[in-house]
């Protein structure tokens, strides 16, 4: 998996794509697995579907739902996260290891 832009807004954009594929849009948002401990991976999942190329406020209105779904504010960093990165629903696996002292 390639590491997410350095910006917090980039490194949002790299969990969502919009294909056109079986004559239908699809909108799909990346999660983050752990298949090793130390290598994560992206797992597709798809979101949302329309049989025509979506608005741009349809496309803004799904990508809002799924950030509610699939990613979570850390309550130590305040950094918008991935749920593949949070240790649990309030902190991040990095905020995690500096203060909270856990070991992946």
């Amino acid at each position: 998996m390639e590491e997410p832009s350095d910006t917090e807004e980039d490194a949002i954009e790299d969990y969502f794509r919009c294909l056109h594929t079986d004559g239908r849009w699809v909108f799909e948002v990346g999660l983050a697995v752990w298949e090793s401990s130390h290598q994560p991976s992206l797992s597709w999942k798809t979101f949302r579907t329309w049989k025509k190329e979506p608005s741009a406020e349809r496309f803004l209105a799904a990508r809002t739902a799924a950030i509610k779904r699939y990613f979570r504010t850390c309550t130590h960093c305040q950094k918008l996260c991935n749920l593949g990165h949070m240790h649990d629903r309030s902190i991040c696996q990095g905020c995690a290891e500096r203060f909270l002292d856990v070991l992946y």
